[in-house]
């Protein structure tokens, strides 16, 4: 193992990649017809980055802004829409902070993931409200054949220090009984976070630290059948900054967990049914002042998947309870004026591959508690030009629900809100061969009934929004160097209100950019590696019309094994110390040094 090249690992990850996310069902990669990337443990681990967030944006058509560093607030923009119209689940299971309408990816450790999937664009026909702009889903570790212990330890940067330690295998007959259970624990005295222009400065660092605990059980009965769940825990405490408290009394404590379990098996040879049930967990709570929320997301949903003599149906049901509590919410004078909402979904797909062409249907129909129905759905087209090129259409309708602080919010609500309503449509161009890859996405997005605050911190629907972008994405060997990239030009327009004059006006939409890239290039030293990333993103402006520079940023990092069961690493953050923002009046990590010393996979 130790002398296989990167290309090498692309190529065997690359080949006959099995997803799930696209199409609610396991498909290889070539057949989803949807914009599809997977970032699985090796890439995570090669990649050297420190946060959720901060690998998301290295991959095509996703933006992100963060106040500060690791642990504080952070949003992700894919293809242009917003934080809330991205749906983000962990094993299958909604994670969501119903008050917001986000999954507050920053509290979320990269320690405890095993692979994510990222579908860019609408999948409400699949995963109901707030599937606008797409889908990330997270999967956490799980059990392999035979014992596995896994550990990683660093230190770097203003007392930056990480460790974990796992183990996973499998026992009984034939290794029936898969398992998986690591610990990791990090922290770091961080940075000041907030400039001197920003209304919330204040002059200290802010740190965070948090530790972690994850848990993966799965059994197969002699009947074919698979029982197993999953269990993902983590909890901190991050600083930031606020122009009401005093430096080094703001601090806010989190915790963020999800529970799973699953039933699968046969009916019957061309029938195969699974049930599951899930539970996720947001909460937090500041020293500062009397605020401490919990989310709860509890799911229930009946899958199946039927073979035809041509093609394959899919079809099921699925149930959400939405429910808030904790003081300040549900108790005192600011309580919420309603802390529970529940959806009712049904939905049904359908494949069909005849030689060179694939099609692809979907329909779901959704009943949110307070607004009735909203029916969705999606067609997709692909015509297989060659063995490795594939030319691909699609169209789809999409929703988001108004959030529990739009609603029920004791201070700036609206009951009166519609869900907002979208139509996005896709027209792409892909070439796969082992590792490498090429393709260009055209994509719209028109969204109506858009929800913005007004200048009394109102929400209202105002008429529309809407996207339209092109974005590449490539793969290559060049010699003995792999070479990656993803670039995307994007006109991300919508109309606002202007706090001055208090009225509607159009214009860029908040935070994202017309342009924004990513390079990468990896290459073998001996038996080690040696990378490098580069992040562009062009001028944006805030929600206020206030510019934010753009900005270049370049990264490197490296391993090398230093005996058969570990590899030393060391990661070089920000090489030019650049200061920059992803959101106005916060700057993200200087310059930083990280390194450690990590188990090799068998």
């Amino acid at each position: 193992m130790l002398g296989l090249s990167v290309f090498g690992l692309a190529q065997a990850q690359q080949l006959g990649q099995v997803v799930v996310t696209a199409t609610r069902d396991e498909r290889v990669i070539e057949r989803t017809l949807a914009d599809v990337t997977v970032i699985d443990s090796t890439q995570i681990a090669a990649s050297g980055m420190a946060s959720l967030p901060e690998l998301l944006s290295t991959y095509g058509g996703i933006e992100i802004s963060q106040n500060g560093s690791g642990g504080s607030t952070a949003g992700v923009f894919v293809r242009g829409t917003k934080t809330s119209q991205t749906v983000v689940l962990i094993d299958g299971v909604r994670l969501e902070n119903p008050t917001s309408g986000t999954a507050n990816l920053e509290f979320l450790p990269l320690s405890a993931i095993d692979r994510i999937e990222v579908v860019r664009g609408p999948l409400s026909s699949l995963y109901g409200s707030g599937a606008m702009g797409g889908v990330i889903q997270i999967f956490t570790r799980q059990g392999g054949a035979g014992f596995q212990p896994t550990a990683s330890v660093g230190y770097g940067s203003r007392n930056t220090a990480q460790a974990r330690l796992g183990l996973s295998g499998s026992i009984g007959e034939s290794g029936a009984t898969r398992y998986s259970i690591g610990v990791a624990g990090d922290r770091t005295a961080g940075h000041e976070i907030s400039l001197p222009s920003s209304p919330n400065y204040q002059s200290d660092r802010d740190g965070n630290s948090q530790g972690s605990v994850n848990g993966s059980l799965v059994h197969t009965l002699k009947s074919g059948w698979r029982l197993g769940a999953n269990l993902f825990s983590t909890s901190g405490r991050v600083e930031y900054d606020d122009a009401y408290s005093q430096p080094g009394q703001t601090r806010m404590h989190y915790r963020t967990a999800a529970a799973t379990g699953f039933l699968k098996g046969r009916l019957s040879p061309h029938w195969q049914t699974d049930l599951s049930f899930g539970q996720t967990q947001i909460a937090y709570r500041f020293e500062t002042f009397t605020f401490e929320p919990r989310a709860q997301t509890t799911s229930l949903a009946w899958q199946n998947r039927y073979t035809l003599p041509r093609g394959r149906l899919l079809f099921g049901l699925e149930q959400v309870n939405q429910r808030l509590s904790g003081e300040g919410v549900v108790t005192g004078p600011w309580a919420y004026l309603n802390d529970s909402r529940k959806t009712d979904s049904a939905f049904v797909g359908y494949e069909l591959a005849i030689r060179e062409h694939l099609l692809r249907f979907q329909a779901r129909h959704d009943h949110i508690e307070g607004f009735g129905s909203e029916p969705t759905g999606t067609l997709a087209y692909g015509y297989q030009l060659t063995p490795y090129w594939l030319l691909r259409a699609s169209l789809a309708s999409a929703f988001r629900a108004p959030t529990f602080d739009d609603l029920f919010s004791p201070s700036g609500s609206n009951p009166d809100l519609v869900p907002e309503r979208s139509r996005g449509s896709e027209l792409a161009l892909e070439y796969r061969e082992g590792g490498a890859l090429f393709k260009a996405t055209l994509f719209q997005s028109r969204i109506r009934n858009a929800i913005e605050l007004d200048p009394f911190y109102t929400p209202q629907n105002i008429n529309s929004a809407r996207v339209e972008g092109i974005s590449f994405e490539a793969r290559q060997r060049v010699g003995r160097v792999y070479l990656r990239g993803a670039v995307t030009f994007q006109d991300p327009r919508g109309e606002r209100f202007d706090p001055d004059s208090a009225e509607l006006v159009s214009g860029q939409l908040a935070r994202r950019a017309r342009r924004f890239a990513s390079l990468g290039a990896q290459m073998p030293i001996g038996a080690g590696r040696l990378g490098a990333d580069w992040m562009l993103q062009a001028n944006r402006q805030e929600s206020n019309g206030k510019p934010i520079a753009g900005y270049g940023v370049v990264n490197l990092y490296a391993s090398y094994p230093v005996t058969r069961q570990w590899e030393s690493f060391v990661r070089l953050g920000n090489l030019s110390d650049k200061i920059y923002e992803t959101a106005s009046g916060y700057r993200m990590p200087p310059r930083s040094l990280f390194v450690g010393m990590r188990m090799l996979m068998r």
